[in-house]
């Protein structure tokens, strides 16, 4: 029977495999799209788009299976670890581009930089949002072990 957290990461990955269809859509047309707060444009869209489908076929595979088991719960935070990487690149990209550059500029103020964290965001930085529960996983507990491990 399926558990409340195989619930949650299955529609997890089924709208992440959506945003990044779209993303690979875009990507391959060279459209934008944006709606609302997430916004869908800008470079390496097909590669996002690549890693956002990954990560949300992961996130269903692991629910499916069901995250009682230790190795799937390994795939969800697989996949969350893939979420948070194109969204850490997204963030650095926004904050690096506040910085107006030339030969004499180097250094963004704190208004540049606070403004370009503002939205409308990619759909990584939207979904990883969703990814925190699975921290949980990250430490092995001995509700999880057959057996108390040798010291």
């Amino acid at each position: 029977m399926a558990t409340a957290e195989d619930v949650y990461f299955g529609l997890l990955g089924i709208v992440a495999v959506l945003g990044g269809g779209a993303e690979l859509l875009l990507g391959v047309t060279g459209g934008s799209v944006s709606v609302s707060l997430v916004t869908i444009d800008g470079a390496f869209l097909l590669w996002r788009g690549v890693i956002v489908v990954s990560a949300g076929a992961f996130f269903v595979r692991a629910a499916v299976d069901g995250l009682d088991d230790r190795r799937n719960q390994g795939v969800a935070f697989l996949a969350s670890l893939m979420l948070w990487i194109v969204a850490g690149t997204d963030v650095l990209g926004r904050v690096l581009g506040a910085i107006p550059g030339g030969g004499d500029v180097w250094i963004a103020g704190a208004g540049e930089i606070l403004g370009s964290l503002g939205p409308p965001y990619s759909p990584a930085l939207v979904f990883v949002v969703f990814t925190l529960p699975v921290l949980r996983y990250t430490h092995y507990g001995s509700d999880w072990a057959e057996e108390e491990p040798d010291e």
